[in-house]
């Protein structure tokens, strides 16, 4: 019984250090760039959601992201915006996503 506790809880800790090694993989790749087609002012007409960021992830980093970690908030202008990604219920990182008008 305590075998099978220690193989479940070193189990539990090698997930949340590949979660750690994951974070710091995006933390050093810097801001992300969407294009959107831009409105009147800083506006743009299609706001940026989860999936937008997914599909980043996986074109330039080749790496499968989940979209429900991704929390993004409202965008809807062109600016700098911070993304959280929950890799794990003890580990988050943060992205800086840069929105710019065509």
């Amino acid at each position: 019984m305590k075998l099978k506790e220690e193989r479940i809880e070193a189990e539990k800790n090698l997930v949340k250090k590949e979660a750690q090694q994951l974070a710091r993989i995006f933390e050093t790749v810097g801001a992300f760039k969407v294009k959107r087609k831009g409105g009147k002012g800083r506006l743009i007409f299609e706001s940026v959601i989860a999936q937008d960021l997914v599909n980043i992830i996986n074109g330039q980093l080749q790496m499968e992201v989940d979209k429900r970690i991704v929390e993004l908030p409202d965008i809807r202008e062109t600016r700098e915006y911070i993304a959280e990604l929950k890799l794990h219920p003890e580990v988050t990182t943060r992205m800086r996503l840069n929105v710019f008008a065509n």
